[in-house]
């Protein structure tokens, strides 16, 4: 069968390609799922001598497919494995027509992950690789669902990876454009560019691919999941492609910046994306005052309009106005108040304010958003009743002359003698019952002002032959327990700051984990820690 279809290569405007039906492999994308396998040309992914260019490229998903008659057949989803190549895996037409019929409120959140690889069966594979459709390498390979271009806004390249890393994000991310409710939007038509957002403003998080139909108000894309949660949340705008960048190794991509929030991406499935270009989805607003001592100052502002990604998003927007502020990735020092306003499970609001101050050799700005990430993650996701996160708001101030306090040294007094513990920290005997005096001497790192010798004292459980970790350091390592949403509200409120010495017992026991505290503020950020396993005798 002679096949045509469109995409967006530059600009708004799709193009046009052109292509024949090489074969259909039954339950191909999953049961009940088929794949229908199709052979592309034009729109760069060959060239004018029909020889494979860039190949089936990212961004390419959703791109309809029509028959001679006009009827459409599919969207563009799969490519094969060992790229570049102009072989595509159309998802048929018939299923992603089933989304329009599913309304939002009944969508079936989605509990395992999609399919992402498909084998091309034997007798399929030599015939194909007979007719030059494919090479053998590519046939073993079988087809992958294209990657989604995901971006993100307002990070380096460095600072991005290095916070997906460490917050667990495993989507791949690249640096990209912004957007905001202010600019200029886009037109969403079959074959053009569509983009799916966690996030817009100073971290416009999204995922752009191609609009395979539109139907009225309802929206159809992609071919394939997105990030395959059934229900959804996420903001739908349009987007202006840049230039698809020609890749050998890992598949070209489509370059493109979203354009303004147009409506909400309501369902998200095996068979594509499903929104209204009507309403917003519901949104947390995301603002911040940044300042330097170098004078530099900014007023940020972010909208994310998914819930689970909440803490990750506004750590990173405040990531992204420090590195702006203080344009610099180095060592220094910092001071960051944060506050969050929501909604409890009645519908009643809540307010949480916390600050603390932050010290780092090495990279100040990416230091400063990690605990308030983890007061946010606690409070969202605490085990007592669902909540909102309506509006959260960063006063941050920064600056590059790294100061702080550290440890010169740790002793402990199990027996009535003061003991020193070295760098080699060999176990120490405790004996069960008991208070342990701590003392820790806190040198400055700059100036010349004298050392400080700062006295705790932890108790040791009722519990010989047990064993356990004593921490001293800056702030509260202790972790938060609490027995109701009120409580875990106060308790992260009063949580030590970095610039408090803290010594935290941590003790493994038959009965569980038994911990305790004891904490004394001082002048400055305590930089670093120390720690000693101890036996109870």
């Amino acid at each position: 069968m002679v096949v045509h279809g469109l995409t967006v290569t530059s600009g708004t405007t799709p193009d046009s390609f052109d292509g024949s039906v090489l074969g259909v492999l039954q339950d191909g994308i999953a049961p009940g799922l088929d794949m229908i396998m199709v052979k592309l040309s034009g729109s760069q992914i060959t060239d004018a001598a029909g020889d494979v260019d860039k190949g089936i490229w990212a961004g390419m998903s959703g791109s309809p497919v029509y028959t001679q008659d006009g009827r459409l057949l599919g969207a563009v989803a799969y490519g094969l494995s060992w790229s570049p190549s102009d072989v595509a895996g159309v998802t048929p037409a018939t299923e992603m027509k089933k989304l329009l019929d599913s309304a939002p409120a009944s969508a079936i959140r989605a509990t395992a992950s999609s399919s992402k690889k498909v084998a091309v069966p034997p007798a399929t594979s030599e015939r194909l690789v007979s007719q030059g459709a494919m090479t053998t390498a590519q046939a073993s390979g079988g087809f992958e669902r294209l990657p989604m271009p995901f971006s993100v806004s307002g990070l380096s390249n460095s600072h991005l990876q290095k916070a997906a890393d460490r917050f667990g994000v495993k989507r791949p991310m690249v640096v990209g454009g912004s957007t905001s409710a202010a600019a200029a939007p886009t037109d969403i038509v079959a074959g053009g560019n569509v983009a799916a957002s966690l996030s817009y403003g100073d971290i416009t998080d999204a995922g752009i691919g191609t609009v395979t139909a539109v139907c009225g108000e309802e929206v159809l894309a992609f071919g394939h999941p997105m990030l395959f949660s059934g229900y959804s949340t996420l903001s739908m705008h349009g987007a202006d492609a840049i230039y698809i960048q020609k890749d050998s190794v890992f598949g070209s991509f489509k370059v493109a910046n979203p354009s303004a929030p147009v409506g909400r991406i309501t369902g998200d499935h095996l068979a594509g994306i499903h929104g209204v270009t009507k309403g917003h989805p519901r949104r947390t607003n995301v603002t911040s005052s940044v300042r330097a001592t170098n004078g530099n100052s900014r007023d940020g502002k972010t909208v994310i309009t998914y819930r689970p990604a909440t803490p990750f998003l506004s750590a990173i927007h405040l990531l992204s106005n420090a590195d702006r502020v203080l344009d610099e990735i180095g060592a220094g020092t910092a001071t960051v108040n944060w506050t969050f306003n929501g909604t409890r499970a009645d519908g009643t609001p809540w307010t949480f304010t916390h600050g603390d101050r932050f010290a780092s050799r090495r990279d100040i700005t990416f230091s400063s958003i990690f605990e308030s990430y983890s007061q946010m993650s606690k409070i969202l996701h605490n085990n007592f009743e669902k909540v909102r996160i309506t509006d959260v708001h960063y006063d941050a101030t920064y600056s590059s002359k790294f100061d702080a306090l550290e440890i010169a040294k740790f002793e402990i007094k199990p027996a009535g003698k003061w003991i020193t513990i070295t760098s080699h920290r060999p176990a120490r005997r405790v004996y069960a019952g008991t208070d342990l005096p701590v003392r820790v001497t806190l040198d400055p790192v700059r100036g010349t002002a004298d050392p400080t010798r700062v006295k705790l004292s932890v108790h040791i459980p009722n519990a010989r032959g047990g064993e356990g970790v004593l921490y001293v350091g800056g702030g509260d390592g202790s972790g938060t327990k609490a027995s109701s949403f009120d409580e875990l509200l106060t308790k992260l409120a009063a949580a030590p700051r970095n610039d408090t010495l803290a010594a935290n017992l941590v003790f493994e026991s038959r009965k569980g984990l038994i911990r305790d505290s004891d904490t004394q503020a001082v002048s400055n950020v305590v930089s670093g820690y120390e720690h000693v396993h101890l036996f109870v005798r």
